[in-house]
Formats: structure tokens, C-alpha cells, sequence
């Protein structure tokens, strides 16, 4: 117990974001068990209840058609290329994304599973990006721009953070 033994505000962040992640982690667990139990088990309608009842609501709030997602990315660095895979979740739920390079690389844009174009030096500047992968979100209905997304999200962080939004 670094915390109990140092106090300091790193070992304190540190803490914070390994309760955080014990949660999530805790979380994925239980649905997981709940999915397993109902397809191995033969439960009681009591149980199957309980369970039905902790299941997450879907939002159908959530119109994807009114978000614009933009990435800045490097083609060198691995967190650009995780975030890939996030950018693919969203296009598939109908949110617009494209990749923006800011490296100076070739690339196929036969690699990459959405749309890619160079980033100028000018849009660089003036989005003031010095990490990637940078995001940017836009609602098209509201006519905001989103504060800036550093860094590797899962999708299920971004679409809290285009929910949150909304």
C-alpha cells in the first residue's frame, strides 16, 4: 500500500484510476457471469427476472447521424493505431469519422478501415495537437465542438462522451 505509505498526489491519481479500472473490470465480470448463467443454467423465473432487471437500458436517444468524429493520428504510433478499431465501432453505429495523418509517411488507404487524408500543418497549428491519437467531436444539431479527446478511448467511452453531450 504505496498510498498509505506516501500519500503523494501521483500515488493518490494512482489509486483513483486503479479503483476506477477494479470497477469497470467488476462490471464486465458481472454481465459476462449473467450471460453465462442464462445460456448454461436452467434458473428459476425469480432469477431470470432479477437478471432481466440489471440489464443496461439501451439508449434510443442516441441518433449517430448528428455526430461528426475526427482523428488526428501518426502512423507510427500504436495508441493511433488501437484507436482504429474504436473509429471502425462507431462508423458501423452510423457516426460519421475520418482520420486525419499528421506525419508525413505513405500510406494505402487500402490499410486503414476509414476515410484518411493528410492533415496540414496549418489545422495542426491551430488545433495546437502535441498527442496523438487527438480527437475531435462535433454536433451537427447543437453546432458544438466538443472539448479535444487525448489519447487511446474505448468506444464505449466515446459514445458516453457523445451521450453526455447531447
Amino acid at each position: 500500500m504505496e498510498l498509505a505509505r506516501n500519500p503523494s498526489d501521483k500515488n493518490i491519481s494512482n489509486w483513483i484510476a486503479y479503483n476506477k479500472k477494479k470497477s469497470e473490470l467488476n462490471k464486465r465480470l458481472q454481465t459476462r457471469m449473467r450471460e453465462y448463467l442464462a445460456r448454461n443454467q436452467k434458473l428459476t423465473p425469480e432469477v431470470n427476472q432479477i437478471l432481466a432487471q440489471n440489464r443496461p437500458k439501451k439508449d434510443v436517444t442516441f441518433d449517430p447521424s448528428r455526430f461528426r468524429v475526427r482523428m488526428y493520428f501518426d502512423s507510427k504510433c500504436p495508441h493511433c493505431k488501437r484507436m482504429f478499431n474504436t473509429l471502425l465501432d462507431l462508423q458501423k453505429r452510423g457516426v460519421y469519422v475520418e482520420a486525419l495523418q499528421i506525419d508525413d509517411t505513405k500510406l494505402s488507404k487500402l490499410q486503414y478501415p476509414i476515410p484518411i487524408r493528410p492533415a496540414s500543418k496549418k489545422e495542426v497549428k491551430k488545433q495546437n495537437i502535441s498527442s496523438v491519437p487527438y480527437t475531435l467531436i462535433a454536433d451537427l444539431k447543437k453546432k458544438v465542438l466538443y472539448p479535444p479527446v487525448k489519447g487511446f478511448q474505448s468506444v464505449e467511452n466515446m459514445v458516453n462522451l457523445i451521450r453526455e453531450g447531447q
